[in-house]
């Protein structure tokens, strides 16, 4: 029963990561009774996700080929909107404990904008290091940072809590932000020479990748500060991927399912391996309709591609969170997801360029427009059945939560 799962839903924090624990965690705790009782936390997460989504918007307009030339303002922006979004989702969950009324669709709404920034978080470092949309070093920066997220969450499926390294999303936003205000104040910093036995070869193995763009980025030379930020963009997500899979399979074999027990949806060692399948194929997938519009069009389809990715994926995680919080099964292809219709929708266009010239411009961010209509129509259908289990509105606090002297 959906309603009672919905009804049953208990949220478990995560343990807290390297730089919450020294002060990130004691300034949300500071900031957090500053809310008036009457802000729901939802409000506050699309305050944050409203900030962060402006910064992500302008680049796009200013600097579509995030080859690195948005002017310092730009950088500016993105440190300080990136700051504000981090705040915000740090203490819209204390919010919501404070007025005890956290509920399934907080997570969902909380979980769904970081899916949605966890795109926006690559896109971000692909600017500020000048790696460009046009080779598969920024395509991999933003795959990879959605695959990250994706295993991440697989632990609120699987386990009931999400699992946080002690390096995880707090430091890589953190580390955005300083290389942002960093590279206004000197520009070539990014590129000091980082004093580590072995630095050149270790560009030289890097630059031997037989991918497009990796003998550009690790040229023959030192490993410099922007080098290693590229490094570690494009091998920690797949370790942490790695090691976050083999930990739910470890949390099975210790604790095996009791005979005659009732499995729930997408859980068990066959969950786990299917939704690694969806993740990889959708992995699969968008890299396969990149190095299409790499061959066949250019820059425009490019930003549609990224926009196609962003809210594609985090469609696909609105459905692992509804798995996880109403206890419904996971999705039983990617052909039913938006994502797939826009990267074919936007692969076919490409192919065809040469028979629909004088509209495919027009073709590709209709592509785009359909993929995030639909994810967002998705989003608030599902949101909508939850609000009617639970008795809630998404954006005001129920009137149980507020005090005396507010009622």
């Amino acid at each position: 029963d959906v309603a009672a799962a919905l009804r049953s839903y208990k949220y478990m924090g995560p343990p807290l990561s390297l730089l919450e624990r020294v002060y990130l965690n004691q300034f949300w705790e500071m900031i957090a009774p500053l809310y008036p009782r009457w802000l729901a936390p939802n409000c506050i997460t699309m305050i944050g996700f409203v900030f962060v989504t402006s910064a992500f918007a302008v680049l796009l307009a200013i600097d579509p080929k995030l080859d690195g030339s948005a002017p310092n303002w730009w950088l500016l922006m993105a440190a300080v909107c990136g700051f504000i979004y981090q705040t915000m989702d740090g203490t819209d969950g204390k919010q919501a404990r404070r007025l005890k009324c956290g509920s399934a669709l907080g997570e969902c709404v909380d979980h769904g904008c970081d899916a949605l920034v966890a795109t926006i978080y690559a896109v971000f470092p692909m600017e500020i290091l000048s790696l460009g949309l046009d080779n598969a070093v920024g395509i991999i920066f933003i795959l990879n940072a959605q695959l990250a997220f994706f295993v991440s969450n697989l632990t609120l499926v699987h386990i009931g809590r999400q699992d946080i390294q002690l390096l995880d999303c707090q430091e890589l936003q953190q580390l955005v932000q300083a290389c942002a205000l960093l590279k206004i104040r000197n520009p070539a910093i990014l590129d000091t020479k980082i004093p580590i036995p072995m630095g050149e070869r270790i560009s030289k193995l890097v630059a031997s990748v037989p991918l497009e763009g990796f003998d550009k980025v690790f040229a023959p030379g030192p490993l410099t500060i922007r080098r290693a930020c590229v490094l570690l963009g494009v091998v920690f997500p797949i370790f942490h991927a790695i090691t976050i899979a083999i930990k739910i399979l470890l949390h099975y074999k210790s604790k095996p399912q009791k005979p005659n027990s009732k499995q729930l949806p997408g859980r068990g060692v066959l969950g786990l391996l299917w939704q690694i399948i969806l993740i990889k194929g959708w992995y699969l997938g968008c890299f396969a309709a990149f190095w299409t519009m790499i061959r066949y069009e250019g820059q425009v389809a490019m930003v549609c591609w990224v926009l196609i990715s962003m809210f594609g994926f985090g469609d696909l995680m609105n459905r692992l969170l509804v798995t996880r919080v109403a206890h419904v099964p996971p999705p039983t292809s990617l052909f039913e997801m938006p994502g797939a219709i826009g990267l074919i929708l936007l692969v076919s266009m490409a192919y065809f360029r040469e028979n629909i010239e004088s509209i495919v411009h027009v073709g590709f961010f209709a592509a785009a427009a359909c993929t995030i209509a639909l994810h967002v129509l998705h989003a608030r259908r599902t949101g909508n059945v939850i609000c009617d289990a639970l008795g809630v509105t998404w954006f005001t606090v129920p009137a149980r939560c507020l005090s005396a002297k507010q009622k």
